[in-house]
């Protein structure tokens, strides 16, 4: 990219830039680079692994090259016009394709072709079923009416449906549970699935998705709607809680739940940080680098604090419908290194002055 954008890879004659000086190069000429966020750890891999004796263990592999193959796809995309899959076999044997390829099929036998990965790599298929299984249970969300994607439970588990109207036999809920966990202690290293393991993973996935291919959307629709009601009703507000905690760490909860799953706000990703009597929340880029808005909103309590829950309730309805103003950065290039409170005061300084100017 660097070559192609009419840029040299010297420094001078006897040496060449580094990757980070191609990244300078490259962000210099305001070309996008996918995943740069995440290239940014496999470049510390590397050096931890060249100068300070690292040595990555086989679940962080299989992380970066799954990076790896996403990056170079995205950058044939979106700079070159071409297809990944259309050029590798250009460059790749024909058996390496197909082991590849393995790992990632997107049609009816993908549990047969993980069930044959499971032989010869058990690790790699149980993170490719945990994956289609997350998979599953989302495309079934969605078709019910389940927005709350970033749940406190993962949709691996039976939990995440239960929560959401949609009840499991005990037994397959069971061995969903017990799928969640193999997946946990093999991505922490504290255990190696098995063949066998894998077997019995792939069996539960087919099993839940006989499940949900024979609910009724319409009726699970209802038990969504319903289940959403009463956690709605059933939550707690500030002032009768049995255990009180401190207002700002009260409201940092409320709203961080309701950035979770209120789906006017789509797939928008945020930071919130709540202090003093401010709640100052950061939309970050889709992609990085990228511009980042943040905002601030000002709660006032009252003597007793009881107001609280309705103060969070004011500033749910701003956030989800704000009103135009100007946000408090919109700067080129903002990464989430950008959000430090060093570099974070000035800059609510100078939106403070902006929004007195502009609504003077």
């Amino acid at each position: 990219m660097v070559l192609d954008g009419g840029e040299s890879i010297y420094k001078n004659p006897k040496e060449t830039i580094t990757i980070n000086g191609c990244i300078e190069t490259l962000r210099s000429k305001s070309l996008t680079i996918p995943y740069l966020n995440k290239l940014e750890l496999l470049i510390d891999e590397r050096n931890a692994l060249q100068h300070r004796f690292g040595s990555p263990n086989e679940l962080t592999t299989i992380f970066y090259m799954n990076l790896a193959k996403d990056f170079f796809g995205e950058v044939l995309k979106l700079h070159y016009g071409q297809d990944l899959d259309e050029v590798l076999p250009q460059f790749a044997e024909e058996k390496d394709l197909a082991a590849l390829t393995m790992r990632e099929p997107a049609d009816e036998s993908e549990l047969e072709n993980l069930k044959k990965l499971g032989k010869v790599h058990p690790l790699g298929a149980l993170l490719s079923a945990i994956a289609y299984l997350e998979r599953t249970i989302l495309k079934f969300g969605e078709s019910v009416g389940i927005t709350n994607r970033l749940s406190p439970s993962m949709p691996i588990s039976g939990r995440y449906l239960e929560i959401n109207g949609i009840e499991l036999p005990e037994d397959l809920k069971e061995r969903l549970d017990n799928t969640r966990r193999l997946r946990n202690m093999a991505a922490h290293g504290r255990a190696e699935p098995t063949r066998d393991d894998v077997a019995t993973a792939i069996s539960t996935i087919e099993e839940l998705e006989v499940f949900l291919s024979k609910q009724d959307i319409e009726s699970s629709k209802d038990k969504v709607f319903l289940a959403r009601k009463r956690r709605g009703a059933e939550k707690p507000t500030y002032d009768n809680s049995r255990v009180l905690i401190p207002p700002d760490q009260w409201m940092h909860e409320v709203l961080k739940n309701f950035l979770m799953v209120e789906p006017s706000l789509g797939k928008k990703k945020f930071i919130i940080e709540v202090k003093e009597g401010k709640v100052l929340l950061s939309e970050l880029p889709e992609m990085l680098p990228g511009d980042t808005k943040s905002f601030e909103y000002p709660f006032a309590l009252n003597d007793r604090g009881d107001n609280i829950s309705s103060e969070s309730e004011r500033i749910k309805l701003e956030i989800a419908h704000p009103a135009p103003r100007p946000s408090l950065t919109s700067g080129s290039n903002r990464s989430l290194r950008s959000l430090g409170r060093a570099k974070a005061r000035p800059l609510t300084k100078l939106y403070k002055a902006m929004e007195s100017s502009h609504w003077s």
